[in-house]
């Protein structure tokens, strides 16, 4: 066995484009490039240290999110068979969309449930906060409008509930605030 057997010369062709890169990364490490093309690259491919590059990601996570979706559909679907055979009547139509599984946001959402307009005072109050929007005459009464949809975007950093939509979209002047 001689020196050629123990180790053995290997040869290939690389374009221009990959040989300047490799020279360039050679270059940075302060080696030869052969030298570079074997510690960097050859040995931590043998040893099984190079990672190979990743499928793509998006691809993965659609799959286990079809997963998770099908196992919630199916946890949905045993509900409703054993309120089937418990009570021996189907789910109400309410029961079955409060139980049905739906798509979780990454925002946190409250249902607002109170109206932000006070009608014995004439003012709009924030629900969350309880900041006061008063008004003398009815061009204040179109700022203050204006100024709690902005508050809400602002300082709570969510777009105006169904509720409070609708209530600001109805609301008309009636006087001066008390």
């Amino acid at each position: 066995m001689g020196y050629n057997d123990r180790n053995p010369s290997f040869t290939f062709r690389f374009g221009e484009y990959r040989h300047g890169k490799l020279n360039k990364l050679a270059k940075a490490a302060k080696m030869s490039t052969v030298d570079y093309v074997r510690s960097a690259i050859l040995d931590p491919f043998l040893n099984g240290d190079l990672i190979p590059k990743a499928k793509d990601d998006l691809v993965v996570e659609m799959t286990k999110l079809k997963l998770q979706k099908i196992k919630a559909e199916i946890e949905y679907l045993q509900l409703k068979n054993k309120y089937m055979e418990t009570f021996g009547a189907p789910m109400s139509a309410s029961a079955t969309r409060i139980l049905k599984p739906q798509i979780a946001s990454t925002q946190q959402t409250t249902q607002i449930t109170m109206s932000p307009y006070d009608a014995k005072n004439n003012i709009i109050q924030c629900v969350e906060c309880s900041q006061l929007f008063r008004w003398e005459n009815k061009d204040e009464f179109l700022k203050q409008k204006y100024e709690f949809e902005l508050h809400m975007t602002n300082n709570h950093n969510r777009a105006l509930s169904y509720l409070e939509k609708s209530v600001l979209d109805d609301l008309r002047f009636s006087g001066a605030s008390l």
